[in-house]
C-alpha cells in the first residue's frame, strides 16, 4: 500500500453529492486526506495546482466544462483519477476498455473502498497514467472503435493494440492474452469482464476462449480453431453457429 495518506481533491458541482462522497471518504478511507472540495473545472484546476494531489475524485458533467476538459488542461497528469458518474453505458464501456476506476452514483461504500485500495496499490507499484490516455481516446470517438485495451496486471498495466490480440484464454481468476509475435500478457481480470466490453473485435468460441476473427486461419472437423503463430483453441458446440456466422460461412 501507499505509505502516506493520499492528498485528495473531490470535484462535483452538486453540493449534496460532493459532501456525501467526502463524508464517505473520511469515514471509511483512513488512508485518504481530503485537501480540497471543488464545484467547477476552474476551481478544481486551481486546487490541483495548489495542492498537487495524488488522487482526484472527478465528476464528469459540470457547468462551464466537464471532467475531461479539466484533464486536458494538464499535459501529463501526475495524479490518479477515480471518475464519479451517472453516465450512459457507452461511457462505462470506455472506462472498462481503459481499466479506469469509476464510481456510479449513488455511490456504494464497498466500491469506494475498493477504488481507493486500487489507487494505493498502483501508486505503491509506480504505475503510470496510460489508462487515462486510453480513456480520453475512447471518449473522443464517443466510446466506440477502440484501438487499444489497457490490461491490469499484477504490477500496473499493459497497453495492447486490439488488432494484435490473437486470442484470450481464461485461467481461473486471470485472463491470458496471446498477441501477434508469440507474446503473452496476463491480466488480473476474468474472461467474462472482457467478453462484456468487446463487441465485434473478439468473439467467444469456448467457455475458456475468445478469438480475434481477423487472426483465424481455419478450423478443423475435430473442433479446433487454427490461428496465426500456430496457435490453436477449441471451438465449443454452443458457440459454433455464431463463430461460423462471423466468418461468413453457413452452419
Amino acid at each position: 500500500m501507499y505509505p502516506k495518506p493520499l492528498k485528495t481533491i473531490v470535484v462535483d458541482d452538486e453540493k449534496p453529492s460532493r459532501e456525501a462522497l467526502a463524508t464517505y471518504i473520511r469515514d471509511f478511507c483512513p488512508g485518504v486526506e481530503i485537501v480540497a472540495e471543488c464545484d467547477s473545472v476552474k476551481s478544481a484546476f486551481q486546487a490541483i495546482q495548489q495542492f498537487q494531489p495524488q488522487l482526484v475524485f472527478l465528476d464528469i458533467e459540470m457547468p462551464n466544462g466537464n471532467g475531461f476538459d479539466l484533464l486536458e488542461m494538464f499535459k501529463n497528469p501526475l495524479f490518479q483519477v477515480v471518475f464519479v458518474t451517472a453516465f450512459s453505458e457507452y461511457a462505462i464501456r470506455a472506462f472498462r476498455f481503459s481499466a479506469t476506476d469509476y464510481l456510479l452514483k449513488p455511490i456504494k461504500v464497498d466500491e469506494l473502498i475498493e477504488a481507493v485500495d486500487k489507487v494505493q496499490r498502483e501508486l505503491a507499484d509506480g504505475a503510470g497514467n496510460q489508462n487515462l490516455v486510453s480513456l480520453m481516446e475512447g471518449f473522443k470517438n464517443n466510446g466506440q472503435n477502440h484501438s487499444k485495451l489497457v490490461v491490469p496486471c499484477h504490477k500496473g498495466f499493459s497497453v495492447l493494440k486490439i488488432s494484435d490480440i490473437v486470442m484470450c484464454q481464461a485461467d481461473g481468476y486471470m485472463t491470458h492474452f496471446f498477441l501477434v509475435g508469440k507474446t503473452k500478457v496476463s491480466s488480473t481480470k476474468i474472461l467474462k469482464h472482457y467478453e462484456e466490453i468487446f463487441d465485434y473485435q473478439l468473439i467467444r468460441v469456448h467457455r475458456s476462449y475468445m478469438v480475434n476473427p481477423e487472426h483465424v486461419k481455419g478450423f478443423t472437423n475435430y473442433g479446433e480453431i487454427q490461428l496465426v503463430d500456430q496457435l490453436i483453441c477449441p471451438l465449443g458446440d454452443t458457440y459454433k453457429p455464431h463463430f461460423l456466422a462471423v466468418l461468413g460461412k453457413k452452419v
